[in-house]
């Protein structure tokens, strides 16, 4: 069930493209982050692969995976959760989410 807060469901309105706020993700099967984020910021480190999340529109929990490689990268996605399962961040691995 949705629970993350988004001001922008089911309006024609976008969201500030510079995120105001940000916060360290900790991945969770069940927990939907407080807000819903404009963007990510993903940190792969060694042995990582990848993170799995559930976009915002989604009405129910259909995860989507995102293979990466090591490195560090910013994405433009308006997520509610972040999934453990399927989420490898590797050694120094962190998500970040970012919103307005």
């Amino acid at each position: 069930m949705k629970t993350a807060r988004d001001p922008f469901f089911a309006t024609n309105r976008e969201p500030i493209s510079a995120a105001r706020n940000g916060a360290a993700v900790t991945p969770s099967d069940t927990a939907d982050l407080s807000q819903v984020t404009s963007s990510l910021i993903v940190t792969i480190g060694s042995g990582g692969t990848g993170i799995t999340v559930i976009f915002a529109n989604q009405q129910t929990d259909v995860p989507v995976s995102i293979p990466l490689a090591e490195g560090t990268y910013q994405f433009s996605m308006q997520v509610r959760r972040i999934m453990s399962t399927g989420t490898s961040l590797g050694t120094g691995g962190a998500v970040t989410a970012l919103w307005s």
